[in-house]
């Protein structure tokens, strides 16, 4: 079996880090792509038009509202009882896809 290895390189930023873990996903690039069409959602309409399960859509929603790409209308402490309305951040988004894309097209500068 092949061995992972961690590149070497210092253009390797945490933001590559979080764009290549991150949109490296098909479930994550589903949910940013739904959001993107439908405006801020509860996560149960995102589980509806989601191939994933419920489990799998919340596990995702934090990943992404940790990575700064989607935020809740209501803060987490505050979320017992409730059902927040997730949104993008397509400025975050770019921001990501800009520092990745950077990392692969001008290496060693």
């Amino acid at each position: 079996m092949p061995r992972s290895t961690q590149p070497a390189a210092t253009e390797w930023s945490d933001e590559v880090e979080l764009a290549v873990a991150t949109f490296g996903n098909r479930t994550r690039n589903e949910i940013i792509r739904h959001l993107l069409e439908h405006g801020p959602e509860p996560r149960g309409e995102i589980v509806a038009n989601v191939e994933a399960s419920e489990a799998s859509v919340a596990k995702h929603l934090v990943l992404l509202e940790d990575a700064g790409i989607v935020s809740a209308d209501v803060e987490p402490g505050r979320r017992h009882g409730r059902a927040p309305r997730y949104s993008v951040n397509p400025d975050r988004i770019r921001v990501l896809l800009e520092a990745h894309l950077q990392y692969l097209t001008a290496p060693n500068q």
